[in-house]
């Protein structure tokens, strides 16, 4: 169930190629083994035009959405995990930042849980 959306500038491309990015997210997030195999979805958004800080510097951004239920400490290990992952690749980018958020199980649906309800 989890979904990820990494959030980045086009120029990224000129030090790691996208499936790349992609594949370095995913695997650093299933590395914490709070996930099952399959689960993890990523997908990769390029832009060319933003600002980091008044100025078009190198970012990574990534908003990680999990089932609520999670502890704090496991969606710091998450965030962690990724940043690492990240710095070790790109080190050169200043701007490197993980925000991990719960979604109520409450008002989630999917297609699974609709085809259960009938």
């Amino acid at each position: 169930m989890p979904h990820c959306l990494v959030e980045g500038a086009r120029s990224l491309e000129k030090m790691l190629a996208p499936d790349e990015l992609v594949a370095l997210v995913h695997d650093a997030a299933m590395g914490t083994g709070l996930f099952k195999e399959g689960e993890v979805k990523v997908r990769l958004s390029l832009y060319d035009h933003f600002t980091v800080g008044g100025s078009q510097e190198d970012f990574v951004h990534l908003i990680f959405y999990l089932l609520a239920g999670r502890s704090d400490e496991q969606k710091k290990a998450l965030s962690m995990a990724i940043v690492r992952a990240l710095l070790k690749r790109l080190p050169a980018v200043q701007s490197l930042s993980v925000d991990v958020r719960d979604i109520r199980r409450e008002a989630f649906s999917n297609r699974r849980s609709c085809l259960d309800a009938g």
